[in-house]
């Protein structure tokens, strides 16, 4: 299954984004038990906030649909998404 490297660029409203902390990192949780989040976690704030996930999906289109159910999505603190296809080569998540 692909993995896909998403990095999150967040918006100037940290306030907002620190209510929904604990709705995304409950949404976060569900797709690593369900073993689609394989790890994720806060990138430092320079040059700005922002956040890397690495998640497993069949496809882009599948991969989409997970983010579309962020809570930071519906609520418009992530400036820019970015998202690139892994292959892993070595480590934990690696299929060799």
């Amino acid at each position: 299954m692909p993995v896909f490297a998403v990095n999150y660029v967040y918006g100037p409203d940290t306030d907002t984004r620190m209510e929904s902390r604990p709705a995304h990192r409950a949404w976060q949780a569900d797709l690593y038990e369900a073993g689609t989040i394989l790890a994720s976690g806060p990138l430092d704030n320079e040059p700005v906030p922002g956040g890397l996930l690495l998640l497993q999906a069949a496809d882009r289109k599948d991969l989409d649909a997970h983010l579309a159910n962020d809570p930071y999505a519906s609520i418009g603190v992530i400036d820019e998404t970015i998202v690139r296809e892994w292959t892993p080569v070595f480590g934990p998540f690696s299929h060799a």
